[in-house]
C-alpha cells in the first residue's frame, strides 16, 4: 500500500484531453523556465503558474503541491532524455564494437547537449527532489537497451552484457553529469567526446579479453588487499 508521502507526490489527475495535456505540458515547460530563470530554491507554483499563463487553482488540480510538480518535471526529463539516447542508437545493431562505442558516446552527449541549459537547472532538483529512484529507472531501461546493442555486436562476443551495459551507462552518465555542472567550461563538448569514447572503447575491449581468459581457464590476477 502507498504511503501518504508517496500519495502526496502523484499527479492529482491525469491530461486526457487534448486541452489537458496543452496545459500540462505549459506547466513542464514553465517549471524550466523558471528553474533556468531563478534556481531550484526559489522555484514555487505561483511562479510556475505564472509563466505557463494559468491560474494557481488550475496548476493544483493536477499537482497537489510544489513537491508533486518537480517529481514529475524530472521524471518528464529523464523519460526525454531516455527517448532521446533510443533514437540515436537505432542504427547500432551488428556494428562494430568501435562504431557501438563511437556511437553510445555521441547519443549519450547529444541528449544532454541539446537543452544543456535544462540539463544544469535539473541538477539540484535530482539531487534534493528525491530523484534517485527514477535515475535508476532511467538507468536500468537505458541499460536494457546498450545490452541488446552489445548482444548483437559483430566483432565483439560478450557473456554478461547486463551487468556490463549497466556500468557503461553508469560510467557516461557520472562523466556527463559532472561535465554539465562544470560551469567553469573546462570541459567543452570535443573535449569530452573524444575522452568518453576512448574510456568507453578502452573498457569494453578489456572486458571482452577478461572473458575470453576466463573461458580458457586462465587465472585472473588479484592485488593483494591493502596494495591497491
Amino acid at each position: 500500500m502507498a504511503s501518504k508521502r508517496d500519495q502526496s507526490l502523484k499527479p492529482r489527475k491525469h491530461a486526457v484531453q487534448a486541452r489537458s495535456e496543452a496545459t500540462v505540458s505549459a506547466l513542464f515547460e514553465a517549471s524550466i523556465q523558471v528553474l533556468i530563470a531563478v534556481g531550484y530554491g526559489k522555484l514555487t507554483t505561483i511562479r510556475v503558474a505564472e509563466r505557463a499563463g494559468v491560474s494557481v487553482g488550475t496548476l493544483y488540480q493536477y499537482f497537489p503541491n510544489r513537491r508533486a510538480l518537480i517529481n514529475s518535471v524530472i521524471e518528464r526529463y529523464l523519460d526525454e532524455i531516455s527517448a532521446s539516447i533510443e533514437r540515436d542508437c537505432q542504427s547500432l545493431n551488428e556494428c562494430t564494437l568501435e562504431e557501438i562505442a563511437t556511437g553510445l558516446v555521441d547519443a549519450f552527449i547529444a541528449a544532454k547537449w541539446r537543452r544543456i541549459d535544462v540539463a544544469r537547472a535539473m541538477h539540484e532538483p535530482l539531487v534534493d527532489a528525491g530523484g534517485a529512484e527514477l535515475v535508476r529507472a532511467a538507468a536500468t531501461r537505458a541499460a536494457q537497451r546498450v545490452a541488446g546493442i552489445l548482444a548483437s555486436c559483430s566483432d565483439a562476443e560478450f557473456h554478461d552484457v547486463h551487468s556490463l551495459s549497466l556500468f557503461v551507462v553508469m560510467a557516461c552518465s557520472s562523466l556527463l553529469q559532472t561535465a554539465v555542472t562544470d560551469h567553469t567550461e573546462g570541459v567543452q563538448r570535443g573535449m569530452l567526446h573524444d575522452h568518453m569514447r576512448a574510456m568507453l572503447l578502452g573498457y569494453l575491449r578489456e572486458m571482452q579479453h577478461l572473458e575470453r581468459d576466463e573461458n580458457r581457464g586462465c587465472p585472473t590476477e588479484r592485488v593483494p588487499t591493502g596494495q591497491i
